[in-house]
C-alpha cells in the first residue's frame, strides 16, 4: 500500500479547508489557482450552456460561488483522479479512457439516483461513484500479469470481474478500492460505498447511499457509459432497489438525465 498513489495536495488542502468552520471563498480560489488546468475547467463549466449566463464569467471567486463548494470539491477530485489514470497505460484487455468514462458515468448516474431519491448528500454519492472502481486501476497498474489473467477469465467465461478477481487474486477490486480510500483518509461512508458497491451479499448496515452506488454502477454498464471491463450487466440486489424506494417510472428520467449530463461532462472536460 505504501507504493500506491496519493491524492494530490490541492485536493487534500481543499478538503481540509471545507471541513473547517468557515471556509473563505478567496482562500478556496487561491488553492484552485495553484493548478491552472483546474481553474480553467471551473471557468469553462460555469460558462457552459448548462448555466446559461449571458455575460462571460471570468472571475474564479464568482464561479466558485455559483457552482457551490461541494461541486468545486468534486471537480477537483475528478481532475485529480484523471491525472492518476493518465499515468497508467491502456492494454488490449483494459482501456484506461473507457475506464475513466465509466467512472464519470457511474458518479453521474449515482448522483441523479440520490437526487431523485431525496438523499441528504448527493455530492458524497458522486465522490464514491467516481472512485467505486479505483481498485481495478490499482490491479491493472501494479498486478500486470495477474490482472491480465483476470481479464482473460472474464472474456472466456463472461463472469463478473469481481468473481474472476477473487478466483485468481483472492480478493476483488472493491476490497482494494476500500483499502485505498482508507489510506487516503476518506470518510467511512465513502469507504463503505466503494467497498460494497457490488452488493454480492446484503450487509446488515445497507444504506441508501450504498444502494445508489450499486444501482448507479449497474445502470452505467447497461447504458454503456464508458467501460470498466465488464462483459455483462450485473444483477441488481433487490434490497438495494427496495431501500431507495424508487418507482420503475423514475428510471426513464434517471437514464435520460444521466446520459445528458454524461455527454455534457465529457464535452466540457475535453476527455478523449
Amino acid at each position: 500500500m505504501g507504493e500506491l498513489p496519493t491524492l494530490p495536495t490541492i485536493y487534500m488542502k481543499l478538503s481540509h479547508l471545507l471541513n473547517g468552520p468557515d471556509p473563505s471563498i478567496r482562500t478556496i480560489s487561491n488553492i484552485i489557482s495553484e493548478d491552472p488546468a483546474i481553474a480553467a475547467m471551473v471557468l469553462k463549466i460555469v460558462n457552459s450552456a448548462a448555466y446559461g449566463f449571458r455575460n462571460k464569467i471570468g472571475d474564479l471567486q464568482h464561479a466558485i460561488v455559483i457552482l457551490g463548494l461541494n461541486e468545486i470539491k468534486n471537480l477537483v477530485l475528478a481532475s485529480s483522479i484523471y491525472k492518476i489514470v493518465k499515468e497508467f497505460k491502456s492494454s488490449s484487455a483494459f482501456d484506461m479512457q473507457a475506464f475513466w468514462k465509466h467512472s464519470i458515468g457511474c458518479a453521474i448516474v449515482a448522483r441523479v439516483l440520490a437526487e431523485t431519491g431525496n438523499l441528504s448528500s448527493p455530492e458524497d454519492v458522486f465522490t464514491a461513484g467516481l472512485l467505486h472502481d479505483i481498485g481495478k486501476l490499482i490491479h491493472a497498474g501494479y498486478l500486470h500479469e495477474e490482472f491480465a489473467a483476470v481479464m482473460a477469465d472474464v472474456a472466456e467465461t463472461g463472469s463478473q470481474m469481481s468473481k474472476s478477481e477473487k478466483k485468481i487474486l483472492g480478493f476483488d477490486h472493491a476490497q482494494t478500492g476500500g483499502a485505498l480510500a482508507e489510506k487516503w483518509g476518506l470518510p467511512r461512508v465513502t469507504i463503505n460505498m466503494i467497498a460494497h458497491h457490488h452488493l454480492s451479499y446484503t450487509p446488515d448496515a445497507l444504506t441508501k447511499e450504498m444502494a445508489a452506488i450499486h444501482i448507479g454502477n449497474t445502470l452505467c454498464i447497461a447504458l454503456r457509459l464508458g467501460s470498466g471491463g465488464e462483459k455483462r450487466v450485473p444483477i441488481v440486489n433487490q434490497k438495494a432497489w427496495e431501500i431507495l424506494a424508487l418507482k420503475l417510472s423514475d428510471l426513464e428520467y434517471v437514464m435520460q438525465r444521466s446520459t445528458k449530463l454524461f455527454e455534457e461532462s465529457l464535452s466540457i472536460m475535453e476527455f478523449e
